[in-house]
């Protein structure tokens, strides 16, 4: 902004001048508006923004109503540009063209006339220069100095235009760099993803596997609890079988003993019957030994075996 010093900025962003602080188009217009009785000069409003990563300028310019010719209606120019100079350049020379157009015979008598010479063949420009022999009368010192003015501000105006397109270029290189490293990185954020989906896929494989195994798993102890309970089970109805058994061992153990003969009676019983006694030795000795007592063997052998059987528990 060191070559726009005479700029007013509002609280919107936007530049206000009249852009006559340089040699420029600006200033060639307000010197042919001033030929014609213009009493202001055209105000130039400028608003640069960034548009896609590139520095942008929008630059509106009004040439003002005629103090005196009411014909002469507000001529308008809204123009966008790179930098706020070369788009006031540019505004201005599109006023210029805009202003011979609207009033050719005017002009035809002055050297803004001549300009801006885009088409030979153009019927309007033919008839300002057919029209310009006089200029090189009395005038014609002045038409060379506009000229040479001309064709300075044109040389400027081009070498602004130089500047703008190296600047977008290089912009343009940047961001080509950059748009290229963020396609690296995105191809290289694909591949992380694409890996990473197919660590997903495996995970799930191996979740599914787990799952499967817990779900067997599961169905083992399942059946191992069932065989527990069921040993459990056999294990408690032992427990009641030896119980039982138990308790018949003891009720064995507790049977009555028989009781015991006083030996008084038996000495009163050998004193009273000494002669059975003898009777029976001689009894005895004369037939010879008894036969021995069926029962008394079927009792001894049915103890015997119970004291076997007692052993055996």
């Amino acid at each position: 902004m060191a070559e726009t010093p005479n700029i007013r900025w509002d609280r919107e962003g936007h530049a206000h001048s009249n852009a006559l602080h340089w040699e420029g188009f600006p200033r060639l217009l307000w010197e042919s508006l001033q030929i014609f009785g213009y009493n202001a000069p055209p105000c130039y409003d400028g608003y640069e923004f960034v548009e896609a990563g590139v520095p942008r300028c929008r630059v509106k310019m009004t040439i003002p109503q005629h103090p005196s010719r009411y014909l002469w209606q507000p001529v308008t120019i809204c123009t966008i540009g790179h930098r706020l100079v070369d788009t006031f350049e540019s505004a201005a020379l599109e006023a210029i063209h805009v202003f011979c157009d609207k009033h050719p015979e005017e002009v035809a008598a002055y050297p803004i006339g001549l300009f801006p010479a885009t088409d030979s063949c153009d019927p309007e420009w033919t008839f300002r220069i057919s029209c310009c022999s006089h200029l090189l009368g009395d005038l014609s010192l002045e038409t060379l100095q506009t000229l040479i003015r001309f064709m300075n501000v044109q040389h400027h105006y081009q070498l602004l235009q130089r500047r703008g397109m190296n600047q977008l270029s290089t912009l343009a290189q940047a961001h080509h760099g950059t748009i290229t490293q963020q396609l690296d990185e995105l191809n290289e954020l694909h591949t992380i993803q694409n890996a990473q989906v197919d660590l997903l896929a495996q995970r799930d494989v191996i979740i599914n596997n787990l799952e499967n195994q817990i779900h067997e798993r599961e169905t083992v102890i399942t059946q191992r609890n069932t065989i527990i309970e069921f040993l459990q089970d056999q294990v408690q109805d032992l427990t009641i079988e030896l119980d039982d058994a138990v308790n018949h061992i003891n009720e064995l153990h507790e049977q009555p003993v028989p009781p015991v003969v006083p030996e008084e009676n038996e000495s009163e019983e050998e004193e009273e019957d000494p002669e059975e006694i003898e009777g029976e030795s001689s009894l005895d000795s004369e037939h010879g030994d008894p036969a021995p007592n069926p029962q008394s063997n079927h009792s001894s052998s049915g103890s015997l075996s119970s004291v076997g059987n007692l052993d055996d528990y």
